[in-house]
């Protein structure tokens, strides 16, 4: 299979003389020398991506020596001193804190253009753009910035396979409440999906057989309203405050996210009010066998009926156990209430 790399981007160029030398002019080859001060992986990507184009590309190291046998054939590596006397435009692909190791290369990189390629790796409003430093650095050079929102994958790959890697630029990166965000958001979805996979397992016959009913009460109602709870504020954290921005609001519609919401919320403010005093007392007298039609009435028996016994209920003795003794009772139905 043929190497799509090994043939030119730009028609005309390097097709006729081969791999050229840097002894010849630069006007005789008709196009600029690149030269690229750095030897991490962007900078042999592009240097294999610049010879395939078909352009000179020349290499600046410290240790040419020691980096030759990264780089094609073709490409030149060499001290950044002479890299950079060499070369008409020049590619910055080092890390902006070694930005000041190339002070030395001023004089020689004057009135050239320098390529900024790198991405800053935390936002900063109140700092110097690595732009604006190597700008500051080389006051007699045009600092322009490129090729930062590129990855080395992509250079090296080609356009086909490029987009598998995710480009990446100083405006693209999460901030620290972002990924927060995201880690609780997966953390509560495990945690719901955890406890309605428990409710579904003791939903089971088999299971639910093997269990009292307090325990599947308890699993069935407390549990099942801690799921629905985690569920919602799973479906909250993915929302967020994208709630709050009208770009969501496609034709004047919510987002699906906040319909999905409407119901558990109201479910889980019903039973929020059920925790409330007045409607928990009354609901746990409910559970326990009140009703409010039957109210227990207690009537005294005959005079004649008395046996000649004394009436007694006005003593000592609770009401309650005199008219167990003496009298009968009865609900308000008149179906006869027995004593336990």
């Amino acid at each position: 299979m043929p190497d799509e790399m090994s043939h030119p981007l730009i028609r005309g160029s390097g097709e006729a003389g081969g791999s050229r030398h840097f002894e010849a002019p630069v006007s005789e080859l008709g196009s600029p020398v690149i030269g690229i001060l750095g030897t991490g992986d962007f900078s042999r990507s592009l240097a294999r991506r610049l010879v395939a184009s078909g352009y000179q590309v020349v290499v600046g190291s410290r240790a040419p020596k020691r980096s030759g046998a990264l780089f094609p054939e073709e490409v030149e590596v060499a001290l950044q001193m002479e890299a950079a006397s060499q070369a008409d435009l020049v590619f910055v692909a080092v890390y902006p804190e070694h930005y000041s190791t190339l002070v030395e290369l001023k004089s020689v990189l004057a009135g050239k253009t320098l390529v900024d390629v790198s991405n800053r790796l935390e936002i900063s409003q109140s700092r110097p753009s690595n732009a604006e430093q190597l700008a500051d650095l080389f006051p007699e050079s045009s600092v322009v910035k490129g090729f930062n929102t590129i990855s080395a994958w992509t250079l090296h790959m080609g356009p086909r396979d490029g987009s598998r890697q995710m480009k990446s630029g100083s405006n693209d990166l999460w901030v620290d409440d972002e990924v927060w965000r995201m880690e609780l958001y997966l953390s509560v979805g495990i945690m719901a999906l955890g406890l309605l996979s428990l409710l579904a397992v003791t939903s089971l016959p088999s299971v639910a057989n093997t269990v009292n009913w307090r325990e599947f009460t308890f699993i069935q109602s407390t549990l099942g309203y801690c799921a629905l709870f985690m569920a919602t504020l799973h479906t909250l954290l993915f929302g967020w405050n994208r709630a709050f921005n009208p770009a969501q609001y496609h034709l004047y519609l919510p987002p699906t996210f906040l319909l999905v919401l409407i119901v558990p919320i109201t479910v889980l403010l019903g039973r929020l009010a059920l925790f409330l005093p007045c409607v928990a007392r009354r609901l746990r007298q409910i559970r326990r066998g009140w009703e409010k039609s039957r109210h227990i009435r207690f009537t005294l028996p005959d005079e004649d009926c008395r046996n000649g016994l004394e009436d007694v209920s006005n003593v000592g003795v609770p009401t309650i156990l005199s008219t167990a003794v003496y009298g009968r009772a009865e609900t308000d139905d008149g179906q006869p209430f027995l004593f336990p």
